[in-house]
């Protein structure tokens, strides 16, 4: 047997997640003498249903589900990994998947809210897909505390982003994640850079920031960094949570960014195209254009935004694509 260091339930030791509370069991964990001849652990009582308003949906591909798909959650098999559970699990023994709840004493399972028309589906670095979560009809908050593709990125925050239907629109929002909500730019799509507002080339994290007046000092002297004809602004390399690196100012002409060619080069970083993108400056306002760079231009999200069916999202360390 296996004790989970989190709830302290036993398990078989076979089991790779707790049947109590689903945390990840400890491999290759020597056992004392006590646990070899313990006698087999108690049946747990069914768990009592849960409010359905807080719940964030199930978090496997509803989309695929095979037919009779309650029926076979009713009978503790998982919908993710196919593993045979006892009907009183909670969480699966091989994968972890949080199994569908059951009203006390056994009865028929928590009827789920029916599949909306949006799902998200995690891309590999290749391209490939790797997982596909689909939301409910109105909508959800997903973070790493969802669990399923969600669950093992430790850049996400538990909470981190809002998608509302509202019309037939989708529209998504940051919930004041650490690490923030990304769209991808596509080719030669100019988007507005608003002060302040972080985007992001291969690896780099860069800031817009306006030139401000500092004033001067006794002597008449300006400070670095004031505002200075024929520049709207600067960009500065973002390096932690309240750091910045360089910074390099933008003329009213604009600049590019680049690997190779351009007037801000990131030659260490092969995520970085050799000609990236450019910032361009038009009537009071910043904007960005990815140059059909091979990794793609990132923006993050400032307030509630409508997404379009293919968007793709970065989110933590993971990209998603948006299918509507």
């Amino acid at each position: 047997m296996i004790t989970c260091p989190s709830c302290s339930k036993q398990n078989q030791d076979h089991y790779k997640f707790c049947l109590g509370c689903g945390a990840e069991l400890p491999r290759d964990v020597p056992q004392a003498a006590s646990d070899l001849t313990a006698p087999a652990p108690r049946a747990q009582p069914a768990p009592v249903i849960e409010d359905e308003t807080t719940s964030l949906g199930t978090g496997w591909d509803q989309g695929r589900a095979p037919a009779g798909a309650a029926a076979i959650e009713a009978a503790g098999v998982c919908p993710q990994c196919g593993h045979d559970n006892p009907p009183a699990n909670r969480f699966c023994a091989s994968c972890g998947f949080k199994l569908a709840r059951t009203t006390r004493g056994g009865g028929t399972p928590a009827a789920k809210e029916p599949a909306g028309g949006v799902t998200l589906t995690a891309l590999n670095p290749d391209g490939t897909e790797s997982g596909a979560y689909t939301l409910p009809r109105s909508g959800a908050t997903i973070g790493r505390e969802t669990g399923d593709i969600f669950a093992a990125d430790t850049f996400l925050s538990p909470r981190h982003a809002t998608f509302t239907v509202r019309a037939g629109a989708v529209f998504v929002r940051d919930e004041g994640s650490l690490n923030g909500v990304f769209r991808k730019l596509t080719p030669d799509q100019r988007y507005p850079v608003a002060p302040s507002q972080i985007f992001r080339i291969g690896q780099e994290l860069i800031r817009f920031e306006l030139l401000e007046s500092q004033g001067t000092d006794p002597d008449g002297v300006e400070a670095m960094g004031s505002p200075v004809d024929g520049y709207v602004g600067r960009i500065a390399l973002v390096l932690g949570r309240s750091t910045t690196g360089p910074t390099f100012p933008i003329p009213e002409t604009g600049i590019n960014l680049g690997r190779e060619r351009g007037d801000v080069l990131f030659s260490e970083d092969g995520y970085v195209s050799g000609l990236h993108c450019r910032l361009s400056y038009e009537d009071g306002q910043l904007y960005v254009t990815d140059l059909g760079s091979s990794n793609g231009s990132f923006i993050r999200l400032i307030g509630e935004e409508q997404l379009a069916n293919g968007d793709i999202l970065l989110m933590g360390q993971q990209l998603f694509r948006v299918s509507l």
